[in-house]
């Protein structure tokens, strides 16, 4: 096994992997640590190097990820676009969105951040059942299952047997964001490239597109950055 190495700036996961051509190194913005790929395990010594070679770059990397928006009380997050202070309110029960606050209740503070979690998840799925909902409506088309995670390339995706997927982050962004992604992936449905007749579908649904996708361009390191501790 190959040990994991280390960065001044944070951690580094050395993976072996025998489908990889060559030695990569790159920054995992959803986990916030450097990934080093190795071809084989041999090659151990020469991604050690690389990484030597590469520290000044890793760096700038390192210090373009936005700054980190733990779970914990009076953090503040991301919420359908908009800055919320957490509040912990010891108790049981559903979380409350109120003027600014996102109120959660947990039995100790210690479980708070679990809490949040679970509460941005069930906000998701329940926004993105009723967004797929209408759009399905708008195409006549109609999804096998929808799931949501905490995915850390895409957004969302629609796969071979009809089943969409989607990211949990997305009830962080601008509603027109969350609307477009399901649009998006419900378009999907009816064609699997990005040709002509898929932008037109999703044309049919979803008014604006270009502001949405650029919001995703310039604000996806900030909504990985929600949850995260360091």
């Amino acid at each position: 096994m190959i040990e994991n190495l280390h960065h001044h700036n944070g951690p580094v996961e050395v993976v072996v992997r025998s489908s990889a051509r060559q030695i990569t190194l790159r920054l995992d913005h959803a986990l916030r640590r450097a990934t080093l790929v190795l071809p084989h395990r041999r090659y151990a010594r020469q991604g050690a190097k690389l990484l030597e070679q590469r520290s000044t770059w890793l760096s700038a990397q390192w210090n373009k990820l936005p700054p980190p928006m733990p779970f914990v009380p009076d953090g503040e997050i991301l919420l359908h676009g908009n800055l919320v202070t957490l509040r912990h309110e010891t108790g049981r029960g559903t979380a409350q969105l109120q003027v600014g606050e996102l109120v959660v209740p947990a039995l100790r503070v210690e479980v708070f951040a679990s809490r949040v979690r679970r509460a941005l998840i069930g906000m998701a799925k329940e926004t993105l059942a009723s967004e797929v909902a209408h759009h399905e409506k708008a195409l006549d088309l109609s999804a096998r299952r929808i799931s949501v995670r905490d995915t850390r390339s895409r957004w969302g995706s629609c796969s071979a047997a009809g089943n969409l997927n989607f990211s949990w982050r997305l009830i962080c962004a601008p509603s027109s964001v969350l609307s477009y992604v399901a649009a998006h992936e419900v378009a999907h449905l009816r064609e699997a490239n990005h040709g002509p007749v898929f932008w037109a579908e999703v044309a049919r649904t979803c008014a604006q597109t270009a502001a949405p996708r650029k919001y995703l361009r310039d604000h996806g390191p900030q909504l990985f950055a929600i949850g995260a501790e360091y």
